[in-house]
């Protein structure tokens, strides 16, 4: 596989914008290696003791390839121990005919000594093989926890945002683990683009991730990234963008949105390094370009 022109010369179009939202407005364009002046001073050390990539909205996208190979070549220098989704890993409908095409084909190198962990989005379900797709993978049915040295991660399905879950995440975070929790689901809490913030999320599951102060969550829906931090210290990160057609981010956000750090409108994945004590989150996009770094401490 190769980077396309296409995607080389979407490193033009990078805007990470800083401010909160309602007062949000694009940085110039910047060099392929360059990142948030604010993230450089805030280095992670220590040994990395595991890893992992997480990217969604990808199912026969026409960048899904190009971001798959971006993920092999991270895996050069980088610690990968699994590949997480964010969810609508295969469109149209989830048919499990096209399970082959669009799960397994693109990620077969990177899935040759690493699980995927997927969690499922509304494209996932919408002709009733979401189990199948479980299946397909050997996974079990949502709501799953996962382990990787250093951290938990917890899959949910927001397709039923409802108290079963809730109760199960209140469970897993306030019993034995460890300090670095991710948890990991399709529609997301905050937006500021197409589908927006999801009501039900933030109703239901956004008061147990605040009071335990969630290192991580991660989401899909919207076909971009973007990354908020809420007054408790949850960074919450929209990770859209695996291949298929990109979604702009709004200029004005949903009543309520915690701060709004950073976005792009790229294809990218983001690959979070596990540390004593930290998670070392880099949003790299389809072409290698940087996007976001941050180093969430807990």
């Amino acid at each position: 596989m190769s980077i396309s022109a296409a995607a080389r010369a979407a490193a033009l179009a990078l805007a990470v914008v800083l401010a909160g939202c309602g007062a949000r407005g694009a940085v110039a364009p910047q060099a392929a290696t360059s990142v948030p002046s604010t993230t450089l001073l805030d280095r992670p050390a220590g040994p990395v003791h595991s890893g992992f990539v997480a990217f969604g909205d990808f199912g026969g996208g026409p960048a899904q390839e190009a971001v798959a190979d971006a993920m092999e070549r991270w895996t050069i220098r980088h610690r990968v121990d699994a590949l997480v989704t964010t969810g609508d890993n295969v469109y149209e409908r989830g048919e499990p005919e096209r399970f082959a095409a669009q799960l397994d084909r693109p990620y077969a190198e990177l899935r040759r000594s690493r699980p995927m962990w997927v969690s499922l989005g509304n494209h996932d379900v919408a002709a009733g093989h979401g189990d199948e797709q479980l299946r397909h993978l050997g996974l079990p049915d949502h709501p799953y926890a996962k382990t990787l040295p250093g951290v938990q991660l917890l899959l949910l399905d927001s397709n039923r945002v409802d108290q079963a879950q809730a109760d199960w995440l209140e469970r897993q975070l306030a019993g034995p683990g460890p300090r670095l929790r991710v948890v990991v689901f399709h529609h997301p809490a905050w937006s500021c683009s197409r589908h927006d913030s999801t009501e039900e999320v933030t109703r239901h599951w956004g008061p147990v991730l605040e009071r335990h102060r969630v290192a991580l969550v991660l989401n899909g829906h919207d076909h971009n990234y973007q990354r908020f931090t809420s007054p408790e210290g949850v960074t919450y990160v929209v990770t859209g963008g695996g291949g298929k057609p990109l979604y702009p981010v709004d200029d004005d956000c949903p009543a309520g949105t915690p701060a709004q750090v950073a976005e792009a409108r790229r294809h990218h994945f983001t690959a979070v390094e596990v540390r004593d004590g930290s998670l070392a989150v880099t949003v790299v996009a389809d072409d290698d370009t940087v996007l976001d770094r941050t180093v969430i401490r807990r």
